[in-house]
């Protein structure tokens, strides 16, 4: 039974809206606050078996340890430029500011194979726009995405659908892994 939620944020000023949120869906969950990968090893073992991790707009690194005892799973939401898909330009690498950014909400695994998006948008700016109403725009439609799926975040599915997920839906066993 999903008990916890463990939010792994930028802000601790995120925290309480998005817990909030969640609470909506789900009366009975408890919520353990992250800020840092150090936070995350602070909460006790026995809490991950019944809880999921959900990551909003933090560039955190989670243990692979600590990803295999969740019992509900984990789930990054993030949003990046659409010409570089899953990380954030070079400060070199472009003159421009993008254009089009995707907010995406994916699973986190060990396995990068079996990672799956479990929901997406995307953001057109319009042409000139300042760096700060850029960052608000996108910001707002990442929030908004996990408005939507607030309700399948909070609920007891172990395993959040996937919008685009590899072919073999499967987890590897130990045996693929050798």
């Amino acid at each position: 039974m999903l008990k916890t939620i463990i939010l792994l944020t930028d802000t601790v000023q995120q925290q309480q809206p998005l817990a909030n949120l969640l609470r909506e869906h789900n009366r009975g969950l408890t919520f353990c606050s992250a800020l840092r990968a150090a936070d995350l090893g602070a909460i006790e073992a026995d809490v991950l078996g019944d809880a999921r991790l959900v990551s909003f707009a933090a560039d955190v690194a989670v243990p692979e340890k600590f990803l295999l005892r969740l019992g509900y799973g984990a789930y990054k939401f993030y949003a990046a430029p659409t010409q570089y898909p899953g990380l954030p330009p070079a400060p070199d690498e472009c003159d421009e500011d993008p254009r089009c950014y995707s907010v995406i909400a994916q699973s986190m695994m060990i396995w990068p194979d079996f990672k799956k998006v479990v929901g997406l948008e995307t953001v057109t700016i319009p042409d000139g726009t300042v760096a700060a109403e850029r960052e608000r725009m996108v910001f707002s439609r990442l929030a908004y995405l996990f408005w939507q799926m607030s309700g399948m975040i909070a609920s007891e599915a172990a395993d959040l659908p996937g919008i685009i997920e590899s072919s073999d839906g499967r987890r590897p066993a130990l045996a693929m892994m050798n």
